[in-house]
């Protein structure tokens, strides 16, 4: 089994696009119903089977919060800066 953790990036038609935390340059696409309830932008925790097929996914609540909350922070920096 192997566990790796994505951000929902973007989810159109019935696919949805994850990319890989470590590597964001390095996408997975999968069917929208695997990481539903999820929204964009959500992390994700994905546990792989030997071979490779997803077994499930969870929403990392606490790290997506995190994320969001730097992001958000930064942005405001940014803000700030150009006045």
């Amino acid at each position: 089994m192997n566990i790796k953790k994505y951000t929902l990036d973007q989810i159109e038609g019935n696919k949805a696009t994850l990319l890989l935390r470590s590597n964001e340059s390095e996408e997975l696409i999968v069917d929208k119903d695997i990481v539903l309830p999820a929204e964009e932008g959500d992390i994700l925790e994905v546990t792989f089977s030997e071979t490779n097929e997803i077994l499930s996914t969870k929403v990392l609540a606490k790290e997506t919060s995190a994320a969001k909350q730097k992001a958000n922070d930064l942005l405001q920096k940014l803000i700030n800066k150009s006045k």
